[in-house]
């Protein structure tokens, strides 16, 4: 008898494991997980890690709602340095450029910052403190993402209070609104929260449709013009938005807890089982490796590679 209740006590263990992903594992078998780096100066708890982004170089930056909100690694996960204390009162993204150069978007005070990798802020981008409409060219209303491009120009998703992009050039000067009205036909926006350049040039852009619950991706052009757009995704509410070199686009889902893999505006592969709540993603170019903000309290970062 106890050697039965045994052998149904291993057997429901056994059907647990292949329903709960553990570190290490995904529902998607060609991946594995691990959990990257820890909090700085022997902190117990991260506090909201809310982006991530790799200079591709060796570097992996993580913006955190907690003081100091600018924590940089090495790949083997080890602190290197960390700097912003009190400069960002409602972080939301942090984007490494071409140049090495750290763009970070602030909601609560409506602002864009550049910085170099050491922390010197070399530009600001909107009014602080003040929120602008679709119209505006010098204001933001909560922005969400920045892309720039390998001219320097310099792209704002503006979404969270707008529905836009906004265009500058390298210095700073405003050059043109793409989108600007909310809704879901082709080139208007419900909460873009994501922008990314492809191989072409050519802007992708993650269209939450937090209204209508149909996420989408749009492709525009930089002069604005409207491509073409990528729908039945099977996306649930989609936050992060990376790319690799060969144009593969991976989406990070907050409420699915899953990357969605896409090329050429077709589902490819899905990495699920992540156990974390991916506000943002990031692709470390010089390794293949994804890294996930684990937006969940107390919050962390994964990395997750190809095996």
């Amino acid at each position: 008898m106890l050697v039965k209740l045994f052998s149904v006590i291993l057997t429901v263990l056994g059907m647990v494991s292949t329903v709960t992903p553990t570190s290490g594992q995904t529902t998607n078998s060609d991946y594995d997980v691990t959990v990257f780096g820890a909090p700085p100066n022997g902190e117990e708890i991260w506090g909201d890690t809310i982006s991530v982004a790799a200079d591709g170089k060796g570097s992996v930056l993580v913006l955190r709602r907690a003081e100091p909100p600018v924590v940089i690694f090495n790949r083997e996960g080890e602190v290197q340095s960390t700097w912003g204390d009190g400069l960002f009162p409602d972080k939301h993204s942090i984007d490494v450029d071409a140049s090495g150069f750290v763009w970070i978007t602030d909601r609560t005070d409506h602002m864009v910052y550049k910085f170099t990798m050491e922390g010197e802020q070399l530009l600001a981008l909107g009014t602080k403190g003040v929120a602008g409409d679709n119209d505006s060219t010098d204001a933001f209303n909560r922005p969400s993402d920045v892309a720039v491009a390998p001219n320097g120009d310099i792209f704002v998703s503006d979404g969270y209070g707008n529905s836009r992009l906004v265009h500058f050039s390298e210095e700073g000067q405003f050059i043109k609104i793409i989108g600007g009205t909310q809704g879901t036909g082709t080139g208007e926006f419900d909460l873009p929260h994501g922008v990314v350049f492809d191989s072409r040039g050519r802007l992708i852009v993650l269209d939450r449709q937090n209204t209508t619950k149909t996420p989408r991706i749009q492709v525009f052009a930089q002069d604005g013009r409207f491509i073409e757009q990528w729908t039945d995704l099977g996306l649930m509410q989609p936050s992060g938005l990376a790319i690799s070199e060969d144009d593969t686009v991976y989406v990070g889902e907050t409420d699915g807890e899953k990357i969605t893999i896409i090329r050429d505006g077709i589902v490819v592969g899905v990495i699920g089982g992540l156990e974390s709540r991916a506000h943002n993603i990031n692709l470390d170019r010089g390794t293949g490796a994804l890294y996930v903000a684990d937006s969940n309290s107390p919050g962390q970062i994964k990395k997750v590679v190809r095996k």
